[in-house]
């Protein structure tokens, strides 16, 4: 049985000066709208965002390569999402890169998003890497959206 790692402690470690205050202010975010954080395995690499694994919102990441990452599970929006809304969610759509070996066809393909179509896409279709100031407000406001 592994020590429960606290997702602050991990951003304090592997981030620092903004990356590391909006990390930290997302946590509290994510805390105040009661979306959860799911630690994935031990090594307090990877945590699910507003559920537990398998059935969440998305998926934050703290590591040394990006070193703040929110992947979005999906882009079901309803209809209330903003045409300003719309455009960052297309600025986001995630490509596949074939990030794991034998992943072959884990991506969703050709897929159609709020009106715009899109190939190869990841499983994973929206992804936010170190976001910041008005991207990071956009982000937090899909993710209420998201919890509608």
């Amino acid at each position: 049985m592994f020590e429960k790692i606290l997702i602050e402690d991990v951003i304090n470690e592997k981030l620092s000066g903004n990356l590391r205050v909006n990390a930290l202010d997302f946590v509290g975010f994510l805390r105040q709208n009661e979306m959860g954080l799911d630690p994935n395995g031990d090594d307090g690499a990877g945590w699910a965002v507003g559920g537990v694994v398998g059935d969440s919102l998305g998926f934050m990441v703290i590591n040394d390569t990006d070193p703040w990452t929110i992947w979005f599970n999906s882009c079901n929006f309803d209809d209330s999402i903003s045409d300003e809304l719309i455009e960052v969610v297309w600025a986001h759509a995630n490509n596949c890169g074939r990030c794991h070996d034998g992943w072959e066809n884990c991506g969703s393909g050709s897929r159609i998003i709020l009106g715009k179509k899109f190939e190869k896409l990841c499983h994973s279709p929206l992804v936010f890497n170190n976001p910041d100031g008005e991207e990071y407000e956009d982000m937090k406001r899909l993710l209420l959206l998201a919890i509608k």
